[in-house]
């Protein structure tokens, strides 16, 4: 394996260090930070399409909701288009403590690339867009399987 290859999975390895400690310096469990992560990158999402993205039945996802806005994480708002539906929304101190949080090591991050050339920039997106681009196919084709071997196999 090219050493790009093994550095990128020691990535992999080292971000779920940075979340296991990160949940603690929150207070917070897995899939409740999933949750707020997820609501940072959307701004909002209804409870249908965070159920989706966090691969969790309806009821879970409402127990992750409840305890996001009773620990005023995220807050309950009517849908602008919809007032029948509702959206779920970060709540701005508590994103603003995430990224309080986590800005150091994203401006360490930044601070690397913004020293290269933009050659090496550019070969750096390149692969970056490369690994997501693959990783994307590989959730797509585990998803076809999946589908394919029916419900006993996702068991």
């Amino acid at each position: 394996m090219h050493k790009a290859s093994i550095l990128l999975r020691q990535i992999l390895v080292l971000n779920d260090a940075v979340e296991f400690h990160t949940r603690r310096c929150l207070n917070t469990n897995d899939t409740d930070l999933q949750a707020m992560q997820l609501l940072m990158y959307q701004g909002s999402m209804t409870p249908t399409e965070l159920t989706g993205r966090l691969h969790l039945s309806a009821a879970a996802t409402t127990t992750v909701i409840d305890r996001l806005v009773r620990r005023e994480h995220a807050e309950r708002v009517l849908h602008p288009d919809d007032r029948r539906r509702t959206l779920i929304r970060p709540v701005p101190s508590a994103a603003a403590e995430v990224m309080e949080l986590i800005l150091p090591m994203i401006s360490e991050s930044d601070a690397v690339i913004q020293s290269m050339s933009p050659a090496e920039q550019d070969a750096v997106v390149r692969y970056l867009e490369g690994v997501g681009d693959s990783m994307r196919s590989f959730i797509g084709d585990l998803q076809t399987r999946l589908a394919a071997e029916g419900p006993a196999a996702k068991k």
